[in-house]
């Protein structure tokens, strides 16, 4: 892979993420809800061989630290080998193939993927994509760490170049993409490769509200790590809020979510299958299902609970014992009312009981 400097200047307005991944040449996405990540136009990726988006979502501070892209793999074709000092977790959105990992001169190892396959290319290892058809691309997301990465090192050979093995992480163990996981505490599934998500078991997390299942997902050694969450009809779970760098990605279902800053006006945002959104550093967000079908979505994020980064606790706190999650008993009136006539819309009824206030009274 041949490196391609990017001209960065201290003291301008640039990032020196910003300023890198303007010099990659392709498309950089900048909206607040992608409609459809299967949609998305691609633009051809000379670093990679394939096509690719960036996805800058929200703001400066809201992608300081993690930011996903996309690619296509082209029929029968192959993504250039790589390596870089940044994370990656990949989810395949469409297409079958497989990928190739090695160290150095080691042994290469290779695992095939489909859709709704999930994995995580091992830190500063080389690896490549495989297109396993010859007649239609293969289209998968990806979030890094790349943000926080450049805007510390600003070295572009320093991110691709570097001779640094991470043993601890990946030690070319054989069977390290066959597939196996383990269950730990706190409904973790912590694996290295998981061939199809949707597979994967839910667990029942009350203190989120009625009917809430999700399982947390850890791949790979990584500080980054993801979790698939469901939404039944006719509930809803609490809202909460936490930092930024979680992309959510929508697998089946439709609804909507309200999300707004401590003291501010609540906004609404609508989404279906294929949408990829991020709630804003620190805002408070609540998803709700308008389908008749589950709604599951897929969170890739900045942290996880293998190598936690702190304030993990908070988000199933209630905020008046200091924490991020705000109960029913203290939530805004109009929350519930709005979605009571959404439901309406749609010939269904809320299947929870009356709220209530601290003070014990009907909302």
């Amino acid at each position: 892979m041949a490196l391609k400097s990017f001209d960065f200047k201290p003291y301008n307005k640039l990032t020196p993420f910003e300023a890198w991944i303007e010099s990659e040449g392709i498309p950089i996405v900048r909206e607040f809800v992608v409609p459809d990540l299967r949609t998305v136009e691609l633009g051809p990726w000379g670093r990679l061989g394939g096509k690719g988006a960036w996805l800058v979502l929200g703001s400066a501070n809201d992608q300081s630290a993690t930011t996903p892209y996309i690619c296509e793999i082209p029929p029968g074709g192959r993504l250039e080998p790589e390596k870089h000092m940044y994370e990656e977790i990949i989810f395949v959105l469409d297409g079958m193939g497989a990928t190739e990992v090695w160290i150095d001169e080691g042994k290469k190892r290779l695992f095939e993927w489909g859709p709704n396959s999930l994995f995580a290319p091992p830190l500063n290892v080389w690896h490549r994509l495989v297109n396993g058809s010859g007649q239609k691309p293969a289209r998968f997301m990806a979030l890094t760490n790349a943000p926080a990465v450049f805007n510390l090192y600003h070295n572009v050979e320093f991110v691709f170049d570097n001779p640094f093995s991470f043993r601890d992480r990946y030690a070319e163990e054989p069977d390290y993409f066959s597939g196996k996981g383990e269950q730990k505490p706190g409904r973790v599934w912590d694996s290295n490769f998981i061939a199809d998500i949707n597979k994967l078991s839910l667990h029942e997390w009350k203190e989120r509200g009625p009917a809430a299942r999700n399982v947390e997902i850890e791949l790979a050694h990584n500080a980054i790590a993801a979790h698939i969450s469901e939404g039944r009809p006719c509930v809803y779970r609490k809202a909460h809020r936490h930092g930024p760098g979680a992309f959510i990605f929508v697998l089946e279902g439709a609804g909507y979510s309200l999300m707004w800053p401590e003291g501010g006006s609540m906004k609404r945002y609508d989404w279906g299958a294929g949408s990829l959104f991020t709630p804003p550093n620190r805002w408070f967000h609540q998803h709700f299902t308008t389908s008749r079908e589950p709604v599951r979505r897929l969170a890739l994020k900045g942290w996880g609970q293998k190598y936690p980064i702190g304030g993990w606790d908070l988000m199933a706190t209630g905020t008046e014992e200091g924490g991020d999650m705000i109960e029913y008993e203290d939530e805004d009136p109009r929350v519930r009312r709005m979605y009571e006539e959404e439901l309406k819309k749609v010939g269904m009824t809320l299947q929870m009981p009356p709220a209530k206030t601290r003070s014990g009274s009907s909302a």
